[in-house]
């Protein structure tokens, strides 16, 4: 009895062994006029060309910064640096409140002639207010005005406080474009110096450059993007250059990328597989006959093996 299984296995062992002498029989058989062949898919190689600039962030003015970005991601015109603006706050407020006060001392002693431009002037005197940018000046209308007007310097006083109020602006410093930020290098609180680098980051926009040595089929394409899809940590992809065997993509980012941990490279399956043909079945004008196809293929001959591309996965070869 123990030596049934054994018996079983050798049998087993007999039948595989007659089959596959049958198949070699067959694909060997010269009178034999057609054969069934099963192509092999083609993988190929994509590289990949990340283009991640690296920007910066310097300080416009020299101050105590009394904040600077924290969060990881920004958005366009978000503020990044904001310096400490207290003192310069408080001296522009002053000159605004005295530009006021002598507006107000020059309205009060208009003679009657000037009294249908009183209310422009009343108005534009209202608007000076410490919390909010200087109004434009008012267009000077009548040579008595214009002499009301310099004499007491509204407009010369009007310019310095404009210049100030300009510089003022600095800071505040926002940002450029959406990005995330690489590295910080200052903090609130900080004493800086103008020209000081506060912060790099990227931008949430890249571009990658996918580019083969085949034409990139549509297929090929799909699969490309699948990929960049998959690995790259992306909200959207859109093709920005295409060319024969080259395409350019921009990606719109979720996180910050580190360039140092993207692929360099895509493997993909080519739209065609691949079927060696015996030699037998190759006419001597190199072509080779395809059930079901009206013309002849071309045969392509590489390290002593005939083969032939085709999109099906199964081909019938005819000889002649």
């Amino acid at each position: 009895m123990k030596g049934i299984p054994f018996v079983v296995v050798l049998s087993l062992l007999v039948v595989l062994v007659s089959c596959s002498n049958e198949a070699e029989k067959s694909m060997n058989d010269p009178s034999q006029k057609t054969i069934t062949l099963s192509g092999k898919q083609q993988r190929d190689t994509v590289f990949l060309t990340f283009s991640i600039p690296e920007k910066t962030i310097r300080a416009q003015r020299t101050g105590k910064l009394e904040r600077l970005v924290e969060s990881p991601e920004f958005k366009k015109n978000s503020l990044l640096v904001q310096f400490d603006d207290y003192d310069a706050f408080v001296e522009l407020s002053g000159e605004k409140e005295t530009l006021k006060e002598d507006l107000t001392n020059v309205i009060n002693t208009f003679p009657a002639s000037l009294k249908p431009i009183e209310k422009k002037w009343r108005d534009f005197t209202n608007k000076l207010t410490p919390d909010k940018i200087m109004p434009a000046f008012p267009t000077l209308e009548y040579k008595e005005e214009v002499e009301f007007i310099e004499e007491a310097k509204i407009e010369e006083k009007y310019i310095a406080i404009q210049k100030k109020e300009a510089a003022v602006q600095n800071y505040f410093q926002l940002s450029p474009e959406d990005g995330f930020i690489i590295t910080a290098y200052a903090h609130t609180d900080e004493h800086v110096k103008k020209g000081k680098l506060l912060i790099s980051y990227h931008p949430k926009k890249v571009k990658v450059r996918a580019e083969a040595g085949f034409p990139l089929t549509k297929s090929i394409v799909q699969q490309i993007k699948s990929n960049l899809s998959i690995r790259i940590p992306i909200d959207a992809i859109k093709t920005i250059r295409t060319s024969a065997g080259k395409i350019t993509y921009s990606l719109t980012l979720n996180q910050k990328l580190d360039e140092k941990i993207c692929p360099k490279y895509l493997i993909i399956n080519q739209d065609q597989n691949v079927f060696h043909i015996p030699k037998e079945f190759v006419r001597k004008n190199k072509k080779v006959a395809v059930a079901g196809e009206k013309n002849l293929q071309p045969v392509y001959y590489q390290n002593g093996s005939y083969f032939i591309y085709s999109e099906k996965p199964v081909l019938k070869i005819q000889k002649i």
